[in-house]
């Protein structure tokens, strides 16, 4: 239930990183968020529940509209110089485009899954959604605690029982995140299959010059007229002060 979630997530920070170049405040919306995507596209999300590697190949290719120029294992997010042979080879021919997308997939599927994302999510200028933050963080901290009880229990085997809890739950974990990850994905691109199918462009803020005024060659709405400048003051005359007079005034007796 989506409301025993947030309360069981509340805990956890929903706010981007600070260094994070993606917390974009002034953009688009999802169309919907993780938590909801399971409802709001439930055949994908069943979908990438038992098959997380042929999803994650047809949201990569739909992602980039089937242009294998645009194409990069990990779509350069992660270990872009290693992996810079394998996206010029992909870049080749189809046959080679389709041979690295699925061994980045079968290879990496986390990290392939979280590239398309972060594709669409850069393209599209999204905003951060809160909760898909703390989903994403829950699943990080149940993998990192589910490495710590694995090494707990080659060090002590009475910790076994407990790190073979920990794993199927931590599988479990990841396998519903990835699920709505690449539902929520596959929603965005299905309704916007391209940037130019939002309607009305972000446009960038426009920036004040010294030179220009900020409407200057600008064309003007209908009905706009420009202000004229405000009246001059009336002038006046100077304040002068009256001179001192010594002694009472003519009429003091």
């Amino acid at each position: 239930r989506p409301g025993v979630l947030s309360r069981t997530m509340c805990f956890l920070d929903g706010s981007p990183h600070e260094d994070d170049k993606r917390a974009y405040s002034d953009g688009r919306q999802w169309e919907t968020g993780m938590m909801h995507a399971g409802c709001n596209n439930p055949l994908a999300c069943c979908a990438a529940m038992f098959l997380p590697h042929c999803c994650a190949c047809y949201l990569r290719d739909l992602a980039i509209q089937g242009d294998r120029s645009k194409y990069q294992c990990c779509q350069g997010y992660f270990c872009a110089r290693c992996t810079q042979s394998c996206s010029d080879c992909a870049q080749e021919s189809d046959f080679n485009y389709g041979v690295c997308l699925c061994l980045e997939v079968v290879l990496c599927e986390c990290i392939a899954i979280s590239s398309t994302r972060m594709y669409v999510w850069d393209e599209r200028q999204i905003e951060t959604d809160p909760c898909d933050n703390r989903i994403i963080r829950f699943n990080n901290c149940m993998q990192l605690l589910r490495c710590f009880c694995m090494i707990l229990a080659i060090i002590d085997d009475n910790f076994r029982a407990l790190a073979d809890l920990i794993d199927h739950i931590a599988h479990i974990v990841y396998c519903l995140t990835q699920a709505c990850m690449q539902a929520q994905t596959h929603l965005e691109l299905k309704i916007h299959p391209t940037v130019n199918d939002y309607g009305t462009p972000i446009m960038a803020q426009p920036k004040m010059s010294d030179s220009a005024p900020l409407l200057a060659n600008q064309a003007q709405p209908s009905g706009w007229v420009q202000p004229t400048a405000a009246p001059a003051p009336y002038p006046q005359a100077p304040y002068q002060q009256a001179p001192y007079q010594q002694g009472p005034p003519p009429s003091y007796n």
